[in-house]
C-alpha cells in the first residue's frame, strides 16, 4: 500500500501552512505535488494509495493510517531558509534501512535532475530542525522530501515548470518500491 502526504495542512480547525515565501505557503505546494502524484498513481487501478486529508494534522494521519512492512510511504515538504539556499534534500529515518536509503537516493536524484536544482542528498531525521520526525516511526519504505526551498525564486520556478514530469518520475520510484515488497 501506498501512502502519500503533504506537510502541513491548509483547513481544518487549526490551519498550518508551513513555510510562507514569494507568494506561496509550503502546505499548499506540497498538496500540489501529493495531488499530481496520486494522479500519476491511480492510472494504475491495480496500486491502493492513501493520502491524507487537507483539513487533517500530521498526528491525525499518522493515527489514521495503518502503515505495514510492505508500505511506501512518502510526505513533501518544501524547505526554508535564505533567498540564496537552493537544492532537494531527503530525511530518513535514523534508524533507516537499505531500502529506505535506496529509495530516499532515488528520490532526491530524480527530483534534482528534474528540476535542475542542487542535490543536498540523503539527511538522517536526527539532522532535521525537530530532531525526531512522527512519520518515520511508520512501518515500510519511509522518506520525507524537501522538493525545494520555498524561499528561493529560481527553486520555486523549476518546480512550477516541472512539477507535472516530476510527479510522473516520482510515481515511477513510488511504484518501483511498492512492487518490490
Amino acid at each position: 500500500m501506498i501512502f502519500i502526504s503533504a506537510g502541513h495542512n491548509t483547513g481544518g480547525l487549526k490551519p498550518d501552512p508551513g513555510a510562507v515565501a514569494n507568494g506561496f505557503t509550503e502546505a499548499k505546494l506540497a498538496a500540489e505535488i501529493r495531488d499530481l502524484t496520486v494522479k500519476e498513481l491511480k492510472k494504475d487501478a491495480s496500486l491502493k494509495v492513501v493520502t491524507d486529508r487537507d483539513d487533517e494534522r500530521l498526528g491525525e494521519y499518522l493515527k489514521r493510517i495503518q502503515t505495514g512492512s510492505g508500505s511506501v510511504v512518502l510526505e513533501y515538504h518544501f524547505d526554508a531558509a535564505s533567498p540564496t539556499a537552493t537544492g532537494t534534500t531527503v530525511l530518513i529515518g535514523d534508524d533507516a534501512d537499505r531500502l529506505d536509503r535506496a529509495f530516499a537516493k532515488e528520490i532526491v536524484d530524480k527530483t534534482a535532475e528534474v528540476l535542475k536544482i542542487k542535490n543536498r542528498g540523503i539527511k538522517p531525521e536526527s539532522e532535521s530542525h525537530r530532531g525526531k520526525l512522527g512519520l518515520m516511526r511508520e512501518q515500510g519504505t519511509v522518506a520525507l522530501l524537501e522538493v525545494c526551498f520555498i524561499t528561493n525564486k529560481n527553486d520555486l520556478k523549476a518546480f512550477q515548470d516541472n512539477k507535472n514530469a516530476l510527479a510522473v518520475e516520482l510515481s515511477k520510484i513510488i511504484k518501483k518500491y511498492e512492487d518490490l515488497v
